[in-house]
């Protein structure tokens, strides 16, 4: 019976690598023991955070409706800790194959961002590696595709072969420096590792109900914020959003990434970067989501210097973060090893489908809480 640990399960991608490796438990009617690492909260246990944010109603594909309940109880094992501070079980052996997604995503470029990049992301990450290094036998961690930094033209899965680096923000500085760390550390204790970097993450498009996501973050909180400033002020006039006109975005969505991160398990290769082969236009995303909330926009190639009230408000707090990001070069993701991996299932087209994948966030007020379940979701 194989044995799994998985970090990061309240976490969007992580919920969906777990109702995979369930889904595949089912299909190919085998057993295993899946530890899940969770942290409790001051009012709740790990149990519980485990059936509120993961096993919700809303969020539980249709796929592990009927089986997830007493899979449930017969194969997770929830551990009880922090990254740096738990205790692996004796009877859990020494032969895991481990899923490593837990981390902080702070894009800011603060001293109090980094050093919280620095402490969860890097710091973290080897004491977790204290505890499990000599019990591994597979490890998929995962990173982002955007600890390249700033690149133009085609990026391929080798990044580590680069001198070059144009770092965004500490988070993708100490997600290669991780990354690099993660690799050594499996060569001195003789185990697999990959790399899994998946790029910007959405909700569902190939697993029912479609769109949905755990967290509606990055371009969805351009929507968010642009719909409750509309609600605010009415009239908040036309908004001037930076962005390179001839750049894209790489959306994945998340169940595509969570199949990508299980069969990485399987793979030799070292560096896999769970991209899709086309790119969203950014102007496309932004005048798609801005038409939603009903704000009028203009198109500029850099942060306005004389903002409106509006203005300074978004690129103060969201803007901060995402700006970077719109106005990158133009490039694009080779994406060939994650095609040939996940060869059998269609690449799902995220230019046909962003429309309503955005839609279905903005409609829900970007709540799950939201969503009207018929008897079919359950």
């Amino acid at each position: 019976m194989n044995t799994v640990l998985v970090t990061g399960v309240t976490g969007n991608i992580g919920s969906h690598v777990l109702f995979e490796l369930l889904f595949d438990l089912y299909s190919k009617n085998e057993e295993a023991a899946i530890y899940v690492l969770i942290r409790k909260q001051p009012t709740k246990s790990a149990k519980q955070r485990l059936l509120d944010e993961v096993f919700t109603e809303q969020l539980i594909p249709q796929k592990i409706a009927p089986f997830y309940k007493e899979y449930l109880e017969k194969y997770i094992h929830v551990i009880e800790g922090e990254i740096n501070n738990f205790t692996l079980p004796a009877d859990a052996g020494n032969n895991i194959t481990v899923y490593h997604l837990a981390a902080s995503v702070n894009l800011s470029n603060t001293e109090k961002a980094k050093n919280e990049i620095a402490h969860v992301n890097y710091i973290n990450t080897q004491a977790f590696f204290e505890v499990i290094k000599s019990r591994t036998k597979k490890l998929v961690f995962v990173s982002t595709a955007f600890s390249r930094g700033e690149i133009e033209g085609e990026i391929t899965d080798d990044y580590h072969s680069a001198t070059d680096f144009d770092f965004r923000n500490f988070y993708e500085a100490y997600k290669m420096k991780v990354e690099k760390l993660v690799l050594q550390i499996a060569k001195e204790n003789d185990f697999s590792c990959t790399i899994a970097r998946p790029s910007v993450v959405s909700g569902r498009l190939i697993d029912y109900p479609k769109f949905v996501s755990s967290r509606y973050i990055v371009f969805y909180s351009i929507g968010e914020f642009f719909k409750k400033m509309k609600k605010l002020y009415p009239d908040l006039g036309k908004i001037r959003m930076a962005l390179n006109i001839d750049g894209g975005l790489n959306i994945v969505p998340v169940d595509y990434v969570a199949k990508g991160i299980i069969r990485a398990a399987g793979i030799k290769e070292e560096q896999l970067n769970i991209t899709l082969t086309q790119n969203v236009p950014t102007q496309y995303i932004i005048t798609n989501i801005l038409q939603k909330c009903g704000v009028e926009i203009e198109l500029v190639a850099e942060e306005p210097k004389n903002k409106t009230t509006i203005e300074k408000l978004f690129y103060k707090t969201i803007g901060s973060q995402l700006v970077k990001y719109s106005t990158s070069k133009k490039h694009y993701f080779e994406s060939k090893l994650i095609r040939k991996i996940l060869a059998d299932i269609e690449e799902p087209n995220m230019l046909d489908s962003f429309s309503e994948v955005y839609n279905f966030a903005h409609n829900i007020n970007f709540d799950n809480t939201n969503i009207k379940l018929e008897p079919s979701n359950l």
